[in-house]
């Protein structure tokens, strides 16, 4: 693969953390975009900046106004968080093009394409051609939509990611929870 310049959607859950590593070891520039859209379990945030600083990758953090409409924003609904990535995605996007970078990159895998509508391949693809229309010249790319978690847990652990150190709890506290779904899938990847 011939080295690009990409913006890598970055919350310092598994997922986008291995993605990273993964980017990282094949040779890409990255620039990490960390946003802040008012979810409760914003203690990833830390964990993405420390593997940032450890992989010496540029990183941006962004506070937005608070999402609406879910568990882990104001604690309503289930949860997914109403069109979480279109928005995060349409930033991440806005800011490719500010960076002349070629590429967005959001850690989406198998697993989570059950319960999150916008994880799933349709979802990139519509995206992507909603981009091709608004005449905007980058592509999302989610290297890991066909892989389970275990299969991330193993790519990460061939590029020596330290799991303590992500985060995937989407209750708000001092340690993961281990009885959200985020955690429970978590756990059984990690077997």
């Amino acid at each position: 693969m011939i080295p690009k310049t990409i913006i890598h959607l970055l919350s310092g859950g598994l997922d986008s953390t291995v993605l990273l590593y993964d980017l990282v070891n094949q040779g890409h520039r990255i620039h990490a975009l960390v946003i802040d859209y008012g979810q409760s379990h914003i203690k990833e945030a830390l964990f993405a900046s420390d593997h940032c600083e450890r992989l010496c990758v540029k990183a941006t953090h962004l506070q937005m106004p608070r999402l609406r409409g879910s568990k882990l924003t104001d604690g309503v609904g289930t949860y997914v968080v109403p069109n979480r990535n279109a928005v995060l995605l349409s930033i991440a996007c806005n800011l490719a093009v500010t960076a002349n970078s070629e590429a967005v990159t959001v850690g989406s895998n198998f697993d989570d394409a059950a319960g999150f509508p916008d994880c799933r391949p349709e979802f990139v693809a519509a995206f992507n051609s909603a981009l091709v229309a608004a005449e905007v010249p980058v592509e999302v790319c989610a290297p890991y939509i066909g892989k389970t978690k275990r299969e991330i847990v193993q790519i990460g652990r061939q590029l020596g990611v330290s799991f303590p150190l992500t985060w995937s709890c989407y209750v708000k506290g001092e340690d993961q929870c281990g009885t959200c779904p985020a955690c429970v899938k978590r756990l059984e990847a990690l077997r």
